[in-house]
C-alpha cells in the first residue's frame, strides 16, 4: 500500500501509521515534505481512496474529505468487539426488565442486545448529562447510574432505554456532505411513538436542575 501511495503522490511524502480512531488522518507540512499520519484502516484502501487522501492532504479538497469520512465511518461501524461485563440490576431499577418491556414498542425485535449501568457516577459540571449510549460494535446499551434512584420517574428511564434501542434499528449515516446524521427522520418519527413521549421530554428539560439540587443535598 505504501508503494502505491508514494507512486500516486506528486510531492515528497512521509507516512506514519497508527490505530487511534479519534484522529484517523493528520496532515503536517514541514519544508517541502508532507507528513501523513494515517489510521491503519487505509492500509488496504482502493486507489480512489488513496487519491482522495492525497488530494485532501494537499488542498483540503471537500469532496475528497467526504470520501475519506465515508470510508472511516463504514470501517468503524463494521468492527466487531467483545462485549464487556455490565450489571443490569441497580439499587432501584432493573434495566433488563425495562429493556424487555420496551421491545414491545419497537417496529422490529432487536436481537442480541445487552444492557447495564455505566460505572461512571460523576456528572461533571452539569452543563449536560449523557443518560445513555449504544455501542454498535458490542451491541451494548449503557445507562448513566444517576438515573438509578427512586426520584427518577420510571417512564423517563424507559424512554432513555427506548431511545437507545432505536439506535440499534436506525444507525447513524453519512450524508453527501460528509456530515454524520445521528437521528434520522425515521428515528425521530419512531421516537415520538413512545407512549409517554411528551411527558418524558418535559421531565428531561428539568432533569439537569433536578440533579443539580440532588448533588447539593448529597444525592447521587
Amino acid at each position: 500500500m505504501e508503494h502505491r501511495l508514494y507512486s500516486l503522490a506528486k510531492y515528497p511524502l512521509k507516512l506514519t501509521w497508527h490505530e487511534n480512531k479519534t484522529t484517523y488522518l493528520t496532515v503536517r507540512k514541514e519544508k517541502s515534505v508532507l507528513h501523513l499520519r494515517l489510521h491503519r484502516l487505509f492500509f488496504h484502501a482502493p486507489t480512489p481512496i488513496l487519491e482522495a487522501l492525497l488530494l485532501y492532504a494537499a488542498k483540503r479538497d471537500r469532496e475528497a474529505g467526504v470520501k475519506i469520512k465515508q470510508m472511516a465511518h463504514l470501517y468503524f461501524s463494521s468492527l466487531v468487539l467483545e462485549p464487556s461485563l455490565m450489571n443490569s440490576q441497580g439499587k432501584v431499577y432493573n434495566l433488563q426488565e425495562i429493556l424487555d418491556r420496551m421491545q414491545v414498542f419497537m417496529p422490529i425485535k432487536v436481537e442480541n442486545i445487552s444492557i447495564g449501568w455505566s460505572k461512571r457516577s460523576r456528572v461533571g459540571s452539569f452543563r449536560s448529562i449523557t443518560y445513555g449510549t449504544f455501542n454498535r460494535c458490542t451491541r451494548e446499551i449503557c445507562i448513566h447510574p444517576i438515573l438509578d434512584q427512586s426520584e427518577v420517574p420510571l417512564y423517563f428511564l424507559e424512554f432513555i432505554v427506548y431511545h437507545e434501542l432505536l439506535h440499534a434499528i436506525y444507525p447513524s449515516k453519512m450524508d453527501g456532505k460528509g456530515k454524520c446524521q445521528i437521528h434520522s427522520k425515521e428515528f425521530k418519527e419512531q421516537e415520538e411513538l413512545f407512549p409517554r413521549f411528551k411527558l418524558a421530554k418535559e421531565w428531561e428539560k428539568k432533569s439537569l436542575e433536578f440533579f443539580k439540587r440532588g448533588q447539593k443535598h448529597g444525592r447521587s
